[in-house]
């Protein structure tokens, strides 16, 4: 079984397309990165998978099935992580909110507090667990978040932008974590980034979006000179360094990070933010995470 399947999706926002033609399938237990220029569309095709924005063409199976919102089987960690805005709390409380709500019916305390002790293990913070978030590091912080977004186990694992303000150290050390929870629970992840390499040595496959298009396959077979070239509409090099690291020159201006928040971008209808500007998605992921409690 495909983790994901897209068959000739476009997505239309505010009147405009922000993409078209998306055909490409993520392997199950695979890493995949998805990456572009900024407000291309990569936090939308994420919205796409858990059911949040219907494509306005094409079909897409996620896990096998149609996309629903608050699926459990997916895991999802914003861009704006709720964590964030939390800081009295503790890294305990904080992925148990995962699990918490009317509606789930543990039958025992005992039984949550097994599964929250499990995802903090998996990700390395059992020892700050009860330390409030606020007096957590960067780096700690964003473990964290992965336990929140791991405390189901799911399937199918959704990052938008977990690499973004860590230091080149932390960056690694998130990177390695990502790898050890998809080959200790089999899970296929899904990460957005700005910037491949860190991610090159444990991704499989590469979504690039620019220009409302969608590339699809190995890091090769996509970030090499020929593709990002057509894509982009003008000449893009690629230098790969004596340590691996591929320096693309020609993207230097769309590859920066995200403008501040009230820039509008081309794309952007009036009134709407930038799609991967991270403004309320703290609120995405805390509406995601009652509907994931409302169908467990």
């Amino acid at each position: 079984m495909k983790a994901l399947e897209f068959d000739d999706v476009a997505v239309n926002l505010g009147g405009r397309t922000v993409w078209h033609g998306a055909t490409f399938s993520i392997e199950s237990g695979s890493i995949a990165a998805v990456l572009g220029s900024n407000g291309a569309g990569k936090s939308t095709l994420l919205k796409v998978v858990l059911g949040l924005i219907e494509p306005s063409h094409g079909s897409l199976r996620v896990l096998g099935e149609a996309p629903r919102r608050g699926n459990p089987r997916v895991g999802y960690m914003a861009q704006s992580r709720r964590a964030d805005s939390l800081g009295s709390i503790t890294a305990r409380d904080y992925v148990g909110l995962g699990l918490d709500g009317p509606r789930l019916g543990w039958r025992r305390q005992a039984d949550k507090s097994r599964v929250v002790a499990e995802a903090l293990s998996l990700t390395g913070t059992t020892a700050y667990a009860d330390q409030p978030l606020a007096t957590l590091s960067g780096g700690q912080r964003q473990r964290v978040a992965l336990a929140h977004a791991t405390v189901f186990r799911p399937e199918l694992l959704l990052l938008d932008e977990p690499l973004a303000g860590l230091d080149l150290a932390a960056q690694a050390e998130i990177v390695d974590l990502i790898n050890l929870i998809r080959t200790s629970t089999g899970a296929s992840v899904l990460v957005v980034a700005h910037d491949l390499n860190p991610l090159s040595p444990i991704v499989q496959g590469v979504l690039w979006i620019a220009r409302r298009q969608v590339r699809c396959g190995t890091p090769d077979e996509v970030v090499n000179a020929e593709v990002l070239s057509d894509l982009y509409g003008h000449p893009i090099e690629i230098f790969t360094t004596a340590h691996g690291r591929r320096v693309i020159v020609g993207l230097e201006e769309e590859l920066a990070h995200p403008h501040p928040h009230g820039h509008q971008h081309e794309l952007d209808a009036p009134g709407e933010h930038h799609d991967d500007e991270p403004a309320h998605s703290h609120h995405l992921e805390e509406a995601y995470d009652e509907q994931t409690r409302s169908t467990t």
